[in-house]
């Protein structure tokens, strides 16, 4: 049960996407208009990016959590992926299930295919990019899982990705950091020597005697 009840959890945070992409998807129409079908992958991988972050975030806190030894839920490695492939799998069903419907009626198969790429939303990019071929809804329905796969595994290694950007950023701008020009003052100031101040031959006879 707990598997099928986290399995969920990934198809709850992949809804949350969806939803917002089927909200937004008529002010985009509005707004592309001719330009509707060469913008419609950047949209869909608008919405990819959210469902990746709230993904991998779940699945990360849900192997943090599951390791902890108080609740022996004995996690592994590849868990995330066992939830991914579950929390998915509705909809590969419904996208098996439309292979095998065949409507006479082509305004009705059209529905279908538009049905189907609806639900794939988030992830018509890739759909789109192997020529709405079976191969591509293939990937795309591997990719929520791998998602998932991800996440598990930072929260199970303990790997945080943000602040391995953050130290990247932080190499970059002490590698950047400030310097003085040749011509400022402060140069001179600092690397120029004091020079010693000769004496004076009668200050010399003075000395020796």
């Amino acid at each position: 049960m707990k598997h099928i009840k986290n399995g969920l959890k990934v198809l709850f945070d992949y809804g949350i996407s969806l939803l917002v992409f089927g909200i937004f998807i008529f002010v985009f129409l509005s707004l592309a208009k001719d330009n509707m079908n060469k913008l419609l992958p950047f949209y869909s991988l608008l919405f990819f990016l959210m469902a990746f972050s709230i993904i991998y975030t779940d699945m990360k806190k849900l192997a943090e959590t599951e390791k902890k030894p108080q609740y022996n839920l004995n996690p592994y490695p590849v868990k995330g992926l066992i939830y991914g492939l579950i929390g998915f799998s509705p909809i590969v069903i419904l996208e098996i299930v439309s292979v095998f419907i065949v409507f006479s009626d082509q305004l009705a198969e059209r529905f279908k295919h538009l049905t189907i790429n609806t639900l794939m939303g988030p992830l018509y990019f890739i759909i789109r990019g192997a020529g709405e071929q079976p191969i591509g809804y293939i990937l795309a329905s591997l990719t929520v899982p791998f998602i998932a796969l991800l996440g598990y595994l930072a929260g199970y290694y303990g790997f945080n990705i943000t602040k391995y950007f953050k130290k990247e950023e932080q190499s970059k701008t002490t590698q950047k950091a400030f310097k003085k020009s040749p011509w400022n003052p402060t140069n001179k100031a600092t690397s120029t020597p004091v020079k010693k101040k000769k004496k004076s031959n009668a200050a010399k006879k003075a000395d020796g005697s």
